[in-house]
């Protein structure tokens, strides 16, 4: 029988201040201002509950709760408390079951959410609530028969940065899907996958994806800030060839995408017995293509990033470097806008110190040259920073966190970003949620991670990509499924897109919104080749840009509204953008 009652009041002492409860009834409470520097607390319990609801708005008495929340504190209250916030706190006995947790406004309007997966609780932070009645309502996303305990709380904020933040349903729009199609391939007919977008001084959206090895790689342009592009070709194949019929290029593997500040643009495409870099000086009309940029054997996920008007870094993964079964990053640099490496510097020796796992992207900081790479350890669970601030010659390694025994940060590569202030942000996934950490001094200390995936439609969130705009402002893009596990064969998956202006907050804001409806059905496998057939459709990655106005760029494989895995590019049409100035 479904019941709901009060708990009762417990004034403790809490790291020396006292804890002050306010009156509840079994449906509602209120809380009302604390004395100086302590916090007012109500708490109810609600369940049992069964059901299986994604929605809210399909809320029954059965699937879901309601608490009324009265917030009753002087108009001054907070202007006198800066540092207090309303949180609202759920929290049941077993992670196989999941519970959701929204508050509403008298008008309706969402003001705090806060929906996971894999955990026994939901914590939203509200923020300085303003007196009035709030409903908070406890949705039975996938439950059996369970109960669940509630409260909430108005007091100080932490002084120092906890891991916590605030969800907001965001108003950011985006253009219609634009396929970006080719000439028939020679062996796949048409596809395209972990596409990324970059944009050139003069605002060109330059994007890449591949087609597999040995199919090559596909390049498009847009010189209309996106609304429509024209296909230049493979860089990494015979253009006269490929600008006819795709697959005759050395490469099609992983590939990734640059542009410098001269305007050069520079494509990198892996294939088996190396890697490809091409480069253009004209704006993508030829290309000049080296199949041999890196000069090891057995060369896995190379990334490469610009600097100035000639320089590039190129970086990749080794495998079996000396010792059997061992792995090895290596930095390249070029000092001709790509078309030789004359100077590599092995950055991990993994049979004297740190193994490398998954290697996400590299960057270099514009304004120092510092270069910057992100990577997972070969356990998973371990996340670190390569940094060389002489030009590549040199690197020192970083921890930047260490997960439980157990956890895996590799799903699928953690992302890089640095802001116009010379902050670093990485972006990655624990399989389950999307997490951000930051750093102010240059990898030397890292903000504790917090959460960024919010909602039912990513209950599982892969494959993170973060863009950095000015001080403290990020964006980040991933794939999202309100399935509990990427390898559900009924998952749904959007890409989603949650943006934040107070990256270094003790509590951050990430405003949420869909980027697409549904582009792929299906599990999602981050395996790589030792995935099962079927399940790695859309590769590993998909990587967003920016354009001069700040506005997002989003390119991703879509194989749900096509025969096979289509390039498809969307741009932000509204909402709040991460830089207030052009490039």
């Amino acid at each position: 029988m479904r019941s709901r009652y009060l708990l009762q009041a417990v004034v403790a002492g809490v790291l020396g201040s006292a804890l002050y409860l306010a009156a509840a009834v079994a449906s509602s409470g209120t809380l009302t201002a604390p004395p100086a520097g302590q916090t007012s607390s109500i708490a109810w319990a609600g369940g049992p509950y069964t059901g299986v609801t994604a929605d809210p708005s399909a809320c029954t008495t059965l699937t879901c709760d309601s608490f009324m929340l009265t917030v009753n504190v002087p108009s001054t209250f907070y202007a006198s408390n800066p540092t207090y916030a309303v949180r609202v706190r759920i929290a049941w006995a077993a992670s196989t079951n999941d519970f959701d947790l929204y508050v509403y406004d008298s008008s309706g309007a969402l003001v705090a959410s806060s929906a996971q997966g894999g955990t026994t609780f939901e914590d939203a932070d509200a923020g300085a609530l303003p007196s009035g009645t709030y409903r908070v309502q406890v949705v039975a996303f996938a439950a059996v028969n369970a109960s669940y305990t509630g409260s909430a709380t108005l007091g100080p904020e932490p002084t120092t940065t906890t891991g916590r933040a605030r969800y907001r349903n965001g108003d950011f729009t985006f253009s219609a899907p634009q396929a970006l199609p080719g000439p028939a391939d020679l062996l796949f007919t048409q596809q395209g996958v972990e596409p990324r977008a970059v944009t050139d001084p003069l605002g060109n959206i330059y994007v890449a994806s591949i087609q597999g090895i040995p199919a090559g790689t596909d390049a498009w342009k847009s010189m209309d800030g996106g609304q429509t592009f024209a296909y230049l070709g493979q860089p990494d194949g015979a253009q006269a060839a490929s600008a006819i019929a795709r697959g005759g290029g050395a490469g099609g593997g992983d590939e990734d995408l640059a542009a410098g500040s001269s305007g050069n643009v520079y494509v990198t495409s892996l294939w088996l017995g190396s890697a490809t870099q091409a480069s253009s000086s004209n704006g993508g009309a030829t290309w000049t293509a080296n199949p041999f940029s890196t000069d090891a054997p057995l060369t896995d996920r190379q990334w490469i990033a610009a600097h100035g008007a000639g320089e590039l870094y190129l970086t990749y993964k080794q495998l079996g470097v000396l010792l059997a079964n061992t792995e090895s990053i290596f930095v390249a640099k070029s000092f001709d806008g790509g078309v030789t490496f004359p100077q590599i510097v092995e950055v991990t020796t993994p049979e004297f110190g740190v193994q490398p796992g998954l290697q996400g992207n590299i960057e270099v900081d514009p304004n120092t040259g510092t270069v910057y790479n992100a990577f997972v350890g070969a356990q998973e669970n371990q996340l670190y920073l390569a940094r060389s601030t002489d030009g590549g010659r040199t690197f020192i390694l970083k921890l930047i966190l260490q997960a439980a025994s157990g956890t895996s940060l590799g799903n699928v590569f953690p992302s890089l970003g640095i802001d116009r202030g010379g902050n670093l942000h990485v972006a990655y996934s624990d399989g389950r949620n999307i997490f951000l950490t930051s750093s102010a001094d240059g990898g030397a200390t890292w903000t504790p991670p917090v959460r960024v995936s919010n909602g039912a439609a990513t209950k599982t969130s892969l494959a993170p990509w973060v863009q950095a705009g000015d001080a403290g402002k990020v964006n980040i893009a991933w794939w999202g499924t309100s399935a509990s596990s990427n390898l559900d064969a009924g998952a749904r998956w959007q890409v989603l897109f949650a943006q934040t202006q107070n990256a270094f907050a003790n509590v951050p804001t990430f405003s949420q919104a869909a980027a697409t409806a549904v582009m792929h059905a299906g599990a999602i496998c981050v395996n790589g080749t030792a995935c099962p057939s079927g399940t790695r459709n859309l590769a590993e990655y998909f990587a967003q840009g920016l354009w001069l106005d700040g506005s997002a760029l989003i390119p991703y494989p879509d194989d749900f509204n096509n025969p096979s895995p289509m390039t498809t590019f969307v741009r932000q049409t509204g909402g709040a953008r991460i830089t207030g100035i052009k490039n």
